[in-house]
């Protein structure tokens, strides 16, 4: 394999005089190089050897390269190159640049980190596969694999115990990470280290109409109530606090946990936010609700940050002990079961019921995907407005019934004809 820096070897050959041994080889301190062209420019190349009959197959084998990728003939070290690449090197590649889109732009960090996640388990059930030799019947024994508890996280708990527990993936999970295998062999193909993405075409698994939108896990207002009152009688006032902060604002919990007082502005009246997924208009408005929310907060502050964690309060307090706490007050009051995406959809539903477009809810609420997106995921209309609104409607006309007079036209006069002869009556 004639090898190389360009420069350095033909700054070598030039300094030293070089013996031509045949045609195109020349022998010069111990080592034999090649006069070739690349790139319409005449220069040397090493072969590592010094013994000529070595050099010679060496050179040739050069020139049959370059006389078929001139011709767009892969070359048989490539084509091997390309069967040895495996799905854990694929995966490792995308990682390195950054899991960037099909646009090749970055995505946000929080979707890195999930993406990240997806490749767990991909590299536990593909390990060393060639990533060539995948089939659309290798998504199928993935899910089959998912379904069965095939992968088995392992974890340490804040006691020091170590914990083994087998995830047992839905279809939506396996979707997921599959696209996430997908994406990384559309990068893959996009470098030219394989000529297609054989994960090209594939359907989803799961199925849209039962997946359970954030309206189903938002709580009617008395139930809001109930959970606030619920959490204040057990101590947990900060809970509380962003539970109705979450709920009055419409924001994310990764949005309002990230706040600190300073993004309060009394004197305009709205909470200055840095939005995430690239959202849109980073303000929310102060309703009078949530003013006097903020007021009873800062009563309690003990911290820069608005919802601090207790055991430190220079840091936000973790998303997993607020989904706990919420979990545990649905249980024990008896009613259904509330996320913190579901408060984001209460303020939906309340602002629809207020007679809000949809598309003013989503720039409150920052959504850069517009209407379409609150009248499908988010919003709601429950039934006691559902029948108030009902009982506006009007099926008769109101008051007492109109009598519409009838007009008759007055017939025209009959003309007698000018041509006409006049009748004449003789006498009998």
């Amino acid at each position: 394999m004639i090898t190389g820096n360009e420069g350095e070897t033909a700054r070598t050959v030039a300094q030293q005089t070089p013996e031509r041994i045949g045609s195109g080889l020349y022998r010069r301190g111990g080592t034999i190089f090649a006069r070739v062209t690349i790139d319409g420019k005449r220069t040397f190349r090493s072969t590592g050897t010094n013994d000529p009959a070595t050099a010679r197959k060496i050179f040739k084998e050069w020139r049959n390269q370059q006389a078929l990728k001139s011709h767009g003939i892969e070359l048989p070290v490539a084509a091997l190159a390309r069967n040895r690449l495996t799905v854990g090197a694929v995966l490792d590649a995308y990682v390195e640049a950054g899991c960037p889109t099909p646009k090749m732009k970055a995505k946000a960090p929080l979707t890195l980190r999930r993406e990240v996640v997806c490749m767990r388990p991909l590299r536990g059930f593909f390990g060393n596969r060639a990533a060539v030799s995948l089939t659309l019947a290798d998504c199928d024994d993935y899910r089959e694999w998912r379904t069965a508890g095939g992968y088995v996280t392992t974890y340490t708990r804040k006691d020091g115990e170590t914990v083994n527990q087998r995830n047992k993936g839905g279809d939506r999970s396996v979707d997921l990470e599959l696209i996430v295998l997908s994406n990384a062999l559309r990068l893959a193909k996009r470098r030219g280290s394989i000529k297609a993405n054989p994960l090209a075409g594939r359907e989803s698994y799961h199925d849209t109409t039962k997946i359970r939108h954030c309206r189903e896990v938002a709580p009617t207002p008395d139930g809001l109530a109930a959970i606030e009152r619920w959490l204040r009688m057990r101590g947990n006032d900060d809970l509380a606090d962003l539970a109705c902060f979450l709920a009055f604002t419409g924001l994310r919990i990764g949005e309002a946990l990230a706040m600190d007082w300073e993004a309060v502005d009394w004197r305009e009246g709205v909470l200055h936010v840095q939005r995430l997924k690239r959202g849109c208009n980073p303000f929310v408005p102060m309703l009078p609700d949530l003013v006097q929310l903020l007021r009873g907060m800062q009563t309690r502050a003990r911290s820069h940050l608005l919802f601090p964690s207790p055991l430190n309060a220079e840091q936000s307090r973790e998303q997993c002990a607020v989904n706990r706490r919420l979990t545990a007050a649905c249980l024990a009051l008896g009613i259904g079961h509330v996320t913190p995406h579901g408060l984001r959809s209460f303020f939906v539903t309340q602002a629809r019921q207020s007679g809000l477009t949809d598309a003013e809810i989503a720039a409150l609420i920052g959504d850069k995907s517009g209407p379409a997106i609150i009248a499908a995921v988010y919003g709601d209309v429950r039934q006691d407005h559902l029948l108030a609104q009902a009982k506006r409607i009007q099926l008769r006309a109101t008051g007492g019934r109109a009598v519409i007079p009838l007009v008759i036209p007055p017939c025209p006069p009959v003309m007698p004809c000018a041509t006409a002869s006049p009748v004449v009556h003789e006498a009998a």
